[in-house]
């Protein structure tokens, strides 16, 4: 048995699957971590869902009011937090992905 192979098993536990298959420790504290940044993050979105002022790279969207009440422009926080929060998961995906495949 290789030393590589050594070190899979020991960082190996078993899964509740019951298909014999284990998976690695870190990938389990992994999918933990995500699952707890997701609700925190709807959390924090839900809490922002406010219209704002945004500049665009070609324009920009103001927030219109007429008696303290929003008539009309601007964004809802929570669709730019989405978008920011999608993006940074893609390039952090593609990342992961460059990273696999150079070390492969």
């Amino acid at each position: 048995m290789s030393e590589h192979e050594h070190e899979d098993e020991v960082e190996r536990e078993p899964t509740a699957d019951g298909d014999g298959r284990s998976t690695p420790v870190t990938q389990q504290i992994g999918r933990i971590a995500i699952v707890i940044l997701a609700v925190l993050f709807g959390i924090f979105a839900l809490a922002n869902a406010q219209a704002v002022d945004f500049s665009w790279i070609f324009g920009e969207t103001q927030v219109v009011e007429e008696g303290g009440e929003r008539v009309s422009g601007g964004v809802p926080l929570i669709l730019l937090l989405l978008i920011s929060f999608a993006i940074g998961a893609a390039v952090a995906t593609l990342v992961g992905w460059q990273r696999h495949r150079r070390h492969r």
